[in-house]
């Protein structure tokens, strides 16, 4: 159910939310024998695209960077693309309500007969089986609790049967998902939480919010020592646009 499996020569790669690039870096480097294929990377901020261009400089692939939302895809012609990659960007999507249908629904509209989709997300936080999954549930409530106190938009996880379902409805058939979860050991993966945190914390309205939100972030690096990490739970979706 990756990417990795499907024969890429002569195709058409759309990668929807490219954010920092981890995922076009895979890309880049599939593509990369592949001279005769083409990336088409869309994100709805172009933040980071001077520096992935000087980063594939020397690479020998096609790429195109397209600033647009993936509810919209403007830039990109209907029917043109043979595999669309979505990783960790429809729960930025979804931010607001309905914009995950209308993105689906675009995204079969880019996609050829036969096109396919690929998509990567976080469970929803109300799933944890284990005390390293729970650290990873904690912190994405600290998160998101913060951030609506810094008036912010929140990213809203899918879970894959609804998921599995909207994709139903947008004409995607041969649907099928499965769940994976990767552990890490380093407790500096809390980090970069802990540095979204403390700019979150800026914008609190008082003072004992910021000491009580640092406190839950203190907290949750000793239960992240005790489980010894955290452990993120994801799933990989797959879907094939039959017709159309």
């Amino acid at each position: 159910m990756n990417i990795e499996d499907e024969d890429l020569s002569g195709k058409v790669i759309l990668e929807v939310g490219s954010g920092r690039g981890a995922t076009t870096r895979t890309l880049v480097e599939l593509l990369s024998e592949k001279p005769d294929s083409q990336l088409i990377v869309t994100d709805i901020s172009d933040r980071f695209f001077p520096q992935l261009r000087e980063e594939f400089q020397a690479k020998k692939v096609q790429i195109q960077f397209i600033c647009t939302g993936g509810h919209e895809l403007q830039g990109v012609p209907e029917k043109a693309i043979d595999y669309l990659v979505c990783n960790y960007a429809l729960c930025a999507i979804n931010t607001e309500a309905g914009l995950v249908g209308i993105a689906l629904r675009r995204f079969w509209e880019v996609l050829k007969s036969n096109g396919k989709l690929f998509i990567e997300e976080e469970f929803p936080i109300s799933k944890h089986d284990t005390l390293a999954q729970e650290v990873w549930a904690e912190k994405w409530r600290v998160l998101k609790s913060s951030m609506i106190l810094a008036r912010q938009s929140i990213f809203n996880e899918i879970a894959p049967e609804v998921l599995e379902s909207l994709c139903f409805l947008a004409g995607f058939e041969k649907i099928e998902w499965t769940s994976h979860s990767e552990l890490y050991t380093n407790i500096e993966v809390l980090d970069f939480f802990q540095k979204r945190l403390n700019t979150l914390l800026k914008e609190m309205p008082n003072e004992n919010l910021r000491a009580g939100f640092s406190e839950m972030a203190v907290n949750l690096r000793n239960k992240a020592m005790q489980a010894g990490g955290m452990e993120i739970p994801f799933y990989r979706l797959v879907a094939q646009k039959t017709a159309g």
